[in-house]
């Protein structure tokens, strides 16, 4: 009934995609949105009052201004019409549940989210869940109308702390979670666009995208994940599907890695990039949206100085016929801003506890695509799935035009201050006194230091005294710089 109602929409409705019809879908890893109930899986989040760095209600409204402000780039201003989130923190109080987002958001109208976490706070606030939070700060920035899936918390697996969530402006008509092993429960969730159903899986798998001692696992959790999308293609081999998140898997992945027998994203999922064959029916089920761009440019976030590409939107042939939803070709992107979410090198702007109030986003930018209720005409050259191993390293070199503070004066910054310098690159001259754990004495302050890109660690080794690039950040409760240069 539902394809006879999207067939009959297409023979009366625009003939082609315009900005009237077209919605934005978005995958977000937020990196670790924690709420306020003091129970929480990691140490850094569990309220401990008189700690410097230690997690509260104003960094919890840092946390929540920041991901409104990045997501009010999308759509003018409105923000996505779907939000696939990971990492919000799964709820363990039992009496602290969200109820409805429209009875909730009516519940707290005399109110923001700011005011309620400032001179309004109340302690019965502290058991909102995350999803809550989240929900109320994008009403206040403006962006209004989502309905709410985010299953319950993993008690029943060991060191599960997230969750996942989906926002959508448009209909939930149904919604099932899915366990997965050591990961996080998939959202299968049917969203009705004007008559027409779009299938969305909201993923996050196994973390650890280098270890491949991990990838036995993600290659399970994509089991999972591929038994429900063959599931919804034997009933209709045309569905349309929106697969996305954080599969902590490379696009390329079975390229990065070739002594990997199989890998969760390109063996098991089937997640491919040749454009073509997945328009055919007798083609591929799914297409990789990463391949929309170009190689250089495929990036959501950088891990020990390289670039990875472990957010995705995936999409099913359906998406490319002439029934239903379709895909605006090349809509796919990443956005990274620098000056927003990206640092003056254009790696993400991750989350820090510098400050009362900490800073920064999160260590993943999001990635989106628009969608149509139109049938679409493809633009040539479409991709032919090419997957080559791009070594793009991001660090700092005097080529980088990044212009060089003097960071010796940050040793007398005040701890509740720390925050205002985050994400900004300083020089500093010192001399190394221990490797092991990396220590460095600037102007007689001794730092915590740490250098996350491996040939700036070795080559640390061979000179214990120089001039260093470095910038602000936090771990176990402790200041330290992060060393992203040699000079």
């Amino acid at each position: 009934m539902l394809r006879f109602v999207c067939l009959l929409y297409f023979l009366v409705g625009p003939a082609l995609a315009t900005a009237e019809n077209e919605f934005t879908a978005v995958a977000y890893n937020v990196e670790n949105l924690f709420d306020l109930d003091e129970t929480a899986l990691f140490n850094d989040y569990r309220i401990a009052a008189g700690k410097p760095f230690a997690y509260n209600r104003y960094k919890l409204l840092t946390k929540l201004q920041n991901t409104a402000r990045v997501l009010s780039e999308f759509s003018d201003g409105k923000g996505p019409d779907l939000i696939l989130f990971q990492e919000l923190e799964g709820d363990f109080s039992p009496d602290s549940r969200m109820g409805l987002p429209a009875e909730f958001l009516r519940r707290y109208a005399h109110t923001t989210a700011e005011a309620m976490l400032t001179d309004q706070w109340k302690s019965t606030y502290a058991g909102l869940p995350a999803q809550a939070w989240l929900l109320k700060a994008l009403h206040d920035a403006g962006m209004v109308g989502y309905e709410v899936a985010c299953p319950p918390a993993e008690t029943d697996q060991e060191g599960i702390a997230h969750v996942n969530a989906l926002f959508s402006r448009f209909p939930i008509t149904s919604v099932d979670y899915h366990s997965l092993p050591k990961a996080r429960s998939i959202i299968e969730a049917t969203v009705e666009i004007h008559g027409c159903p779009l299938y969305v899986y909201v993923n996050h798998w196994k973390s650890g995208a280098s270890n491949l001692r991990r990838e036995p696992i993600r290659v399970e959790n994509a089991r999972v994940l591929r038994s429900l999308i063959d599931r919804r293609l034997e009933f209709d081999p045309q569905a349309d599907i929106l697969i996305g998140g954080d599969l902590n898997s490379h696009y390329n992945h079975s390229a990065l890695f070739p002594q990997l027998d199989a890998t969760g994203i390109n063996h098991i999922l089937g997640s491919q990039g040749n454009e073509d064959s997945v328009r055919r029916p007798d083609g591929p089920a799914l297409y990789n949206l990463w391949h929309e761009l170009p190689p250089e440019q495929r990036a959501s976030e950088v891990w020990r100085g390289k670039q990875g590409t472990l957010m995705h939107l995936i999409i099913s042939r359906g998406l490319y016929d002439d029934v239903g939803i379709s895909y605006s070709d090349n809509s796919f992107d990443t956005l990274a801003q620098p000056g927003l979410n990206a640092d003056a090198l254009g790696r993400p702007f991750g989350w820090s506890f510098a400050g009362r109030a900490g800073g920064g986003f999160s260590d993943h930018f999001p990635v989106e695509a628009r969608f149509c209720l139109a049938p679409v005409a493809y633009a040539e050259p479409t991709s032919l799935g090419r997957m080559p191993e791009i070594e793009s390293p991001l660090r700092y070199t005097p080529a980088s035009g990044i212009d060089l503070l003097d960071g010796t004066f940050l040793a007398e910054v005040a701890d509740d201050d720390l925050g205002q310098h985050l994400g900004t690159f300083y020089r500093v001259h010192g001399r190394i006194t221990s490797l092991k754990p990396l220590r460095i004495e600037v102007d007689d302050y001794k730092w915590p230091a740490y250098a996350p890109d491996p040939e700036i660690s070795e080559r640390l080794r061979k000179g214990l005294t120089g001039d260093w690039v470095v910038t602000l950040g936090v771990w176990r409760g402790q200041r330290q710089f992060i060393i992203e240069g040699i000079l």
